[in-house]
């Protein structure tokens, strides 16, 4: 038995048309930079003996979640880790390729 979508995906732009701002390009690599800080404040923290500084339960996951994603935020901003540099030189010469 064959299962078919009832409509057919069309993309918004075919690939070669699609353009994105130097605005849009910043964004994304600032938040994989701000996901990469909080990849490692979660393995920092997974080294202490009790698993949080901010203590168990369902409370201390939500506040120890929030707390990290703002500190991994303001370690992005404030930092240079030398991911956007490197992320968006390699943007540029890859559409330059096209």
């Amino acid at each position: 038995m064959k299962i078919s979508p009832l409509t057919q995906f069309k993309p918004l732009l075919p690939a070669a048309e699609k353009t994105e701002t130097p605005e849009q390009l910043k964004k994304a690599v600032d938040g994989f930079e701000t996901l990469f800080a909080h990849q490692m404040l979660e393995s920092m923290q997974s080294d202490l003996e009790g698993g949080s500084i901010f203590g168990g339960g369902v409370e201390g996951n939500t506040l120890g979640a929030m707390a990290q994603w703002e500190l991994a935020g303001k370690l992005a901003d404030k930092l240079d880790l030398g991911i956007e540099k490197d992320l968006l030189a390699q943007l540029a010469a890859r559409k330059g390729e096209k």
